[in-house]
């Protein structure tokens, strides 16, 4: 009986068929060693294909000193993945005829009109372009931390929060810029401006308006920048892996910022919810714009987001990383995209696409395999490539049929 409950939570406003034609026993076994290994605390997952549910786990403890373990409706901080909710945000007001993607910003926000490039030796020079909208969307403003003085200053951003939103466009808008815009991709909190400009063109703050035009058409009910007292026991606790193994905690729900009185709604990372939230805006997105009869997005508004969109411009800081824009993976409006699965070191499919946050939530999108998988967890300095051992094995799973 208790089995059942637990999946008619998660499930209930899914189609739920569990088809015996998977097999998941590896991809649940190789999760459980993340916890067994202590690698992380606490996870969920949840695999969807063709609108049904083909999977789901949770295993660990929301908050492992309690030995309270992870609940179907457990709250997670999902970090850089709000910079994905706030794009479709920004992108329904070019929908709505609101601005061009070729649009300086500086059109709209001010303070970016002149931006000036810091050099190696110190010195500025103004930018030869002017950052477009298209660059706040796909990461090429050249807003980064490139050389150590920028660093410093993005870091000071972080120490001291803004107050607001308008208060932390005009802190950046005083730090120099890495790179000319347009020029490299530099992966930065960029969709801030986005989200300035949204408060600029509707007068209403950005958490009020995710709240209108997303949440509350997707029956996102637990996705929040200030998460409420009702649910403060279901928010998990979040912790840091150390370096030489093991982790403490570092946002525990009863003096976290996600559940003090939130006044800057962070574009750029700030949002917590659920696997059943996130899932309804990714089926969203997998279904071109429209989920359960309500249209977030014109269908070829978000073909424009999921495909490459940097023509050639490339990664400011080449790494190893296979997650960000290399000859594989191209980047769309603040997700990234395989462009060439032949280049591509795991199983999936061209065109998929998703993006992943510091506290360690990953999600996949593969129109192709009519797919969405979604891992959340809640440990910061968990690698990627970690996560990509999630996505390996479900693909290991489903295209072995």
């Amino acid at each position: 009986m208790i089995h059942s409950m637990r999946y008619f939570y998660i499930f209930i406003f899914f189609t739920l068929t569990i088809s015996g034609q998977y097999n998941f026993d590896n991809l649940e076994k190789r999760m459980r060693q993340f916890i067994d290994e202590k690698e992380l605390v606490g996870f969920q997952t949840i695999i969807i294909k063709e609108g049904k549910v083909i999977h789901y786990d949770k295993y660990g403890f929301a908050d492992l000193e309690q030995k309270k373990p992870i609940q179907d409706n457990s709250i997670f901080r999902i970090a850089s993945i709000t910079k994905c909710i706030v794009a479709v945000g920004i992108m329904k007001l070019y929908d709505q005829g609101y601005f061009k993607l070729n649009d300086p910003i500086g059109q709209y926000i001010p303070e970016y009109q002149n931006p000036m490039v810091f050099q190696p030796d110190g010195s500025l020079k103004p930018a030869s372009n002017p950052i477009r909208i298209i660059d706040v969307l796909r990461h090429t403003t050249g807003i980064g931390k490139l050389y150590p003085f920028l660093r410093e200053k993005y870091n000071e951003l972080k120490r001291n929060p803004s107050y607001d939103l308008k208060m932390e466009i005009m802190r950046m808008s005083k730090i120099p810029l890495a790179a000319d815009p347009g020029t490299q991709w530099i992966y930065s909190p960029s969709v801030s401006l986005g989200a300035y400009l949204v408060e600029k063109l509707t007068g209403t703050k950005i958490e009020d308006y995710l709240k209108s035009e997303i949440f509350d058409p997707l029956q996102m009910e637990d996705t929040f920048f200030e998460i409420p007292k009702e649910k403060y026991d279901r928010f998990t606790t979040g912790y840091l892996l150390n370096k030489k193994g093991g982790y403490s905690v570092i946002d525990h729900p009863s003096n976290s910022p996600y559940t003090q009185k939130v006044t800057f709604c962070n574009p750029a990372g700030g949002l917590a919810s659920t696997i059943k939230d996130f899932s309804k805006f990714c089926l969203m997105l997998l279904n071109n714009g429209t989920y359960k009869g309500q249209k977030i997005l014109e269908k070829q508004t978000v073909q424009l987001m999921i495909q490459d969109q940097l023509e050639g411009i490339k990664n400011g800081r080449p790494s190893d990383d296979i997650h960000k824009p290399n000859d594989a993976i191209g980047f769309g409006f603040t997700f990234n995209v395989i462009r060439n699965i032949d280049d591509y070191p795991y199983p999936g499919s061209q065109g998929s696409y998703g993006w992943h946050g510091s506290w360690g939530p990953y999600f996949k999108i593969d129109p192709k395999e009519n797919l969405v998988m979604i891992l959340m967890t809640q440990m910061k300095g968990w690698d990627h490539s970690r996560k990509e051992i999630f996505e390996n094995y479900v693909y290991n799973a489903i295209l072995k049929n």
